[in-house]
């Protein structure tokens, strides 16, 4: 059997699976990515970071120091473990809402609204409950003084 086959075949498995697991609609596809696929969706990836940084880009927020940010974050398991898989799932929508209502672009009510979580197994979104608004708190507060720190050993 050819590995094309096979992979295909471990493909149907695993959008199965997710499918009975899930609200969200998989298909095989989903779960097939050539080599150069991966490279491209990187590259987007990172080219989007770099805009948003450019948008975002003022005298506190210079793209050098975000850059630096990033790779430490990256590197340090130490302090970050909570932060990583976090903003995986929900910590771009929380940090953007802060960003933004900091800024004065949204409103209390809609920064407000922007902390939910969504359920895999049935869709529906509910409020942060105390114990992970108060990990999202801790978890930024950690952020905000590793980017001054980063800021301060610019200076």
């Amino acid at each position: 059997m050819s590995e094309e086959r096979t992979s295909f075949q471990q493909a149907e498995r695993t959008a199965d699976m997710m499918n009975k697991m899930t609200v969200f609609h998989s298909s095989p596809t989903d779960f097939l990515h050539t080599q150069e696929q991966s490279t491209d969706e990187s590259i987007d990836v990172y080219k989007e970071y770099k805009q948003l940084v450019a948008e975002y880009s003022d005298e506190y927020f210079e793209p050098a120091i975000v850059d630096q940010f990033c790779k430490t974050v990256y590197e340090d398991d130490e302090h970050f473990i909570f932060f990583k898989p976090f903003c995986n799932l929900y910590f771009s929508v929380y940090a953007d809402a802060l960003l933004w209502y900091q800024q004065g672009k949204i409103e209390y009510d809609e920064f407000c609204m922007q902390f939910q979580e969504l359920s895999w197994m049935d869709g529906h979104r509910t409020p942060l409950d105390g114990k992970r608004l108060k990990m999202y708190i801790m978890s930024m507060r950690e952020v905000v003084e590793a980017y001054h720190r980063l800021r301060a050993e610019k200076i």
